[in-house]
């Protein structure tokens, strides 16, 4: 009960993401935002790890050369996938990260042996299929009143995240199995609270930090903890248990409700029919995968 209780959390909070960033795009550039959002949740992480796992959260330091290179390639990927949110809806922004789903099955498949005997389902293939050609849909754009396929930078930004994603997933589950997941996450983010320092000192404007005033700056810190300290965490106690193809999987229906909060808030969130065409194929993909799940869990550990 509880692992699929984490699965929920963090299918919700990665859902709230894009809401919050695009929500605070006004108040802070995008590399003080992710600093601030980082930086909250390392906080929150810190203080309960001190105090209630303080053991684990020491032996997880000793850890740096694993977890230091984690944090690297997290560090870059949440600035791609902030940036990106700039120039993007929400909605649009985690629509096209779903492609991260069929990496995270191919990476899964090689590294492994738990995961195959779900991955070589029939029905996960298929539903996987049907995720790929849905995002194939949604790319596509109305210019003038031809419908076509764009790319633009936040597209490319959106696909490298999509990748960096898989490498992370996979790699969290194979860190996760040996070190419990919120001391590995709490050091994680610590780590790249720092490396965001120099990109915002360099390309942002820190200042922003006091000129959002505090009520967008507790926006910006409940965003950490809910986003990113929690649902992080919660997605690695998951897929140790899970197996990193499935939560990723199960995640394709975060855009779906990232949408009806971000229309809400922001009317140019409204999809085009093909776009809706290829939402509803990752619905029944993402569904056709829980099912394949469920059919085989006797054998994922």
């Amino acid at each position: 009960m509880t692992t699929y209780l984490s699965v929920c959390v963090y299918v919700l909070g990665w859902a709230l993401t894009p809401i919050f960033v695009r929500y605070m795009s006004d108040a802070y550039d995008p590399y003080t935002q992710a600093f601030i959002r980082y930086a909250s949740a390392a906080l929150v992480l810190l203080v309960y790890t001190v105090f209630v796992r303080r053991v684990e959260l020491l032996r997880a330091l000793r850890m740096w050369r694993v977890l230091l290179p984690m944090s690297l390639l997290i560090t870059v990927m949440q600035l791609a996938w902030t940036i990106a949110i700039y120039h993007t809806t929400a909605t649009m922004a985690q629509l096209v990260t779903t492609l991260q789903a069929p990496l995270v099955i191919l990476l899964s498949f090689l590294l492994f042996h738990d995961e195959r005997n779900v991955i070589r389902s029939p029905l996960y293939l298929l539903g996987t299929l049907l995720c790929v050609v849905g995002v194939g849909g949604v790319f596509m754009r109305d210019t003038g009143g031809t419908i076509r396929f764009y790319i633009d930078l936040a597209l490319l930004l959106l696909l490298f995240v999509s990748v960096s994603w898989s490498v992370y997933a996979v790699w969290g589950r194979h860190t996760a199995r040996g070190l419990p997941p919120i001391p590995m996450f709490t050091v994680i983010s610590i780590y790249v609270s720092i490396a965001f320092i120099i990109p915002m000192i360099v390309f942002g404007n820190p200042g922003t930090l006091w000129s959002a005033g505090a009520r967008m700056n507790g926006i910006a810190f409940v965003s950490g903890v809910i986003c990113i300290a929690v649902a992080h965490c919660a997605f690695h106690y998951a897929q140790v248990r899970l197996g990193s193809s499935f939560c990723t999987s199960i995640q394709l229906l975060s855009p779906f409700i990232t949408h009806l909060i971000a229309l809400t808030l922001w009317p140019d969130e409204r999809l085009l029919w093909i776009q809706w065409a290829g939402g509803l194929l990752l619905i029944a993909g993402s569904f056709m995968v829980v099912h394949a799940k469920w059919m085989r869990r006797n054998v994922v550990v």
